[in-house]
This record gives C-alpha cells, structure tokens and sequence, in this order.
C-alpha cells in the first residue's frame, strides 16, 4: 500500500485480499462502532465510499520504470453508480481491475459491496504523480 500517499486514518483500505499486479485488486475496509469514517448515523458517507474505491484502484499502478516518492492520485471518476450505504459492523470490499492504461494515466473499472449487497460501481482515472510528496 506504499503506492498511497495517505497514512494514518486517512488510509482507507484495511487489507488486501487479492492483488494480480497490473491486471486486479481486491480490498476490505471492516466498520466497526466509532470508526472515524462513519458519519452520526453510522453509515458510511458516498465521498468516502468513492474515496475508498480510489485508493483500492491506485493499487494497480504499475512498479515499473517508478522510483521512491512516485505515487497514485484520484484524477477522475466516470459513469459512478452509487447504490447504497455501508453500515457500522459491515466489511466493505472493493475490487478494482484495470481497462486501459495511456502513459501514467490508469482507468480502473471498480465495485464495492458489502457481504449482501451491491453498493457502488464506475470507473475511476488514477494518475500516477512523480516525484516527492510534499
């Protein structure tokens, strides 16, 4: 998870269940009571869902030709399907497989569901940024 310039709470995938390098990815997030990520009613807010699912398809960014300090960036989301909200107790997963790849722009088509399910679906462009992070 090192491609993710997020730490601490801010890092948003739990583990990672599966990982195929360049071609799949699989995560989860487990919601317990107080997670910081769950809003008063203890549903897990859409931005942060979509937040989850881009962070879960910078996985793919490819090592090759990277050096220290490279890193993924959300740089856009297409045709997002928002169908649910994951609850406190749940485990989200989030699959990512990559569709196309142009330079260091990725589109990853991507779902996330909890165990009964469907809650999201789309494309996501993740971008990977050279250099140091400030």
């Amino acid at each position: 998870m090192r491609r993710l310039p997020h730490t601490g709470q801010a890092r948003l995938p739990g583990r990672v269940v599966r990982f195929e390098p360049n071609r799949q990815v699989t995560a989860e997030r487990s919601l317990a009571a107080g997670d910081s990520c769950l809003n008063e009613t203890g549903r897990l807010p859409s931005v942060l869902l979509v937040e989850l699912m881009a962070q879960v398809s910078g996985l793919l960014i490819d090592d090759a030709g990277s050096a220290p300090g490279d890193y993924a960036v959300l740089a856009g989301i297409k045709r997002m399907h928002l169908h649910d909200t994951a609850l406190a107790g749940e485990t989200v997963e989030v699959s990512g497989t990559l569709s196309r790849r142009l330079g260091d722009l990725y589109l990853v088509d991507c779902r996330a569901r909890s165990a009964t399910r469907e809650l999201a679906h789309g494309s996501l462009q993740i971008r990977r940024v050279r250099g140091k992070r400030s």
